[in-house]
């Protein structure tokens, strides 16, 4: 197996970095981990706006098709407590 790319932290930094990976033709698998269970969204500063309408519901950052179309494995509702950098392996 190619080794592959694993990006722990679906917000903006994460996302971004998957599709950048992707743009500047990078081939081999990226695994992008975040522990909410929704897609990746927008986190904007809390507003009184966003704050007073109980409908308001985070936009994503990129759509679903956004991931599988780029072949990027995203991993929802998964915590990371520690890392085995030796392990070499993602169960």
């Amino acid at each position: 197996m190619k080794n592959g790319v694993v990006i722990v932290g679906a917000g903006h930094a994460g996302v971004q970095a998957a599709a950048s990976l992707r743009e500047e033709g990078y081939d081999g698998p990226v695994i992008l981990i975040g522990d909410e269970s929704e897609l990746p969204y927008h986190k904007p500063p809390l507003s009184k706006t966003f704050i007073k309408d109980p409908n308001a519901k985070p936009q994503p950052l990129r759509g679903e098709a956004f991931y599988s179309g780029s072949a990027i494995d995203y991993r929802p509702g998964v915590r990371i407590e520690a890392i085995d950098a030796g392990a070499r392996r993602l169960d």
